[in-house]
């Protein structure tokens, strides 16, 4: 077999356009639910895709941007299905937040809002694509390079498209961030997010508050039954994060709200606790329960056919002259979407880092390379 054309030197020679690109888009705020934030970010990576040899198709998300499907013919195709590659363009940080944590090399690392989930992948997956063009002509196969603007708020916008995608392709390559140290990740914890709503009866707090139901009292008491779901030994989590309800001190609350946030390994566990939370009646007969959400994303689990990509990304990066690790995270990502359709997923191929979500968030500028050349290996033999 001829060697990879994308080296970890080769990927080094191409510093300054990595660095140019990532610095454009980690300059350009782009909240989840900001529009025009988005659209901005959009208009750079067009540009980028388009430089890399692919045609851009946009997918209008209303209120919050646009999603972008870039596509590249691959040289020796065989009419075999593509393969994906799932980033996203929006973060967490709201518009503001670059002038307290500006784009900035220290010490070996680079900083900025929203570098290293995920804009750093994204840009790692565009070089790959520019330097396999160039030195290459292109991917081995056909390429889907699908960015959303809507995973930070668990894609309620761009589910439907990853799906689409996700079931038409081979297998899904998603370039979030490595677990610390650079392995990919190879499981993800499932995601459910649910509101609680409880309805009582208001009554005067001091002359009669027997004939009120008081809904705080009931999610109260609801809170202790939710909380006892959590299941240590299944690594099963169970939080409830924020609630609220009443309207004075002295008046029996009529009504009252929680969040709830799981977290799980496996279906069978997202599955137990849907279940007993849609089971849950009111302590207080008075009262009455409404239970909005459910499973937001199923568990990326380790199955034959996603172990057979780590397995052929390990082999690649041993070429490339470095071991790949692996580990597993209790956050969820684009990658349970595609991995819960049947699309065989590796997850976590972007450069590692540390500090998501907070103002030290970072990537560790030595593995920039070594992931660029990575990803063209998987887009070239793959």
């Amino acid at each position: 077999m001829k060697p990879l054309a994308v080296t970890i030197d080769v990927a080094e020679r191409r510093a300054a356009e990595f660095m140019e690109l990532l610095r454009a888009l980690v300059t350009t705020e782009s909240p989840t639910g900001d529009e025009t934030a988005n659209l901005n970010v959009a208009g750079i990576l067009e540009e980028a895709i388009a430089r890399a040899g692919g045609v851009v198709e946009r997918v209008p998300a209303p209120g919050l941007g646009v999603h972008l499907v870039g596509k590249f013919r691959g040289t020796g195709n065989n009419g075999r299905p593509p393969l994906l590659v799932v980033g996203h363009m929006d973060t967490v940080h709201p518009i503001g937040t670059l002038k307290r944590l500006p784009f900035a090399a220290r010490e070996g690392r680079l900083y900025g809002p929203g570098i290293y989930d995920m804009k750093s992948g994204v840009t790692t997956a565009l070089i790959a694509l520019q330097v396999l063009a160039d030195t290459n002509g292109g991917p081995g196969s056909d390429v889907s390079l699908l960015i959303t603007c809507d995973e930070e708020w668990g894609s309620p916008a761009s589910r439907e498209l990853i799906e689409a995608e996700a079931r038409k392709s081979r297998a899904a390559l998603v370039v979030e961030p490595s677990v610390p140290g650079g392995g990919v990740k190879s499981r993800r914890k499932g995601v459910s997010a649910y509101v609680l709503h409880v309805a009582g009866k208001a009554a005067h707090a001091g002359i009669e508050p027997e004939a009120g139901a008081s809904a705080v009292h009931e999610i109260a008491r609801q809170i202790c039954r939710i909380c006892d779901l959590a299941d240590t030994a299944a690594g099963t989590t169970v939080s409830v994060g924020v609630v609220s309800g009443g309207t004075a001190e002295n008046v029996v609350a009529d009504a009252a709200k929680c969040t709830i946030d799981v977290r799980f390994w496996t279906t069978d566990e997202a599955e137990r606790v849907d279940t007993a939370l849609r089971r849950a009646s009111a302590l207080d007969q008075r009262c009455a329960l409404k239970l909005e959400g459910g499973i937001n994303r199923g568990p990326l689990e380790k199955t034959p056919e996603s172990a057979g990509l780590l397995r052929r990304a390990r082999e690649f990066a041993a070429e490339l002259g470095f071991e790949l690790g692996e580990g597993r995270t209790g956050g969820g990502s684009d990658g349970n979407i595609t991995s819960a359709v049947g699309c065989p997923t590796l997850d976590g191929l972007g450069p590692d880092g540390g500090g998501a979500h907070t103002l030290e968030e970072h990537i560790v500028e030595r593995d920039i390379p070594r992931r660029i050349a990575l990803v063209a290996a998987l887009l070239e033999r793959l």
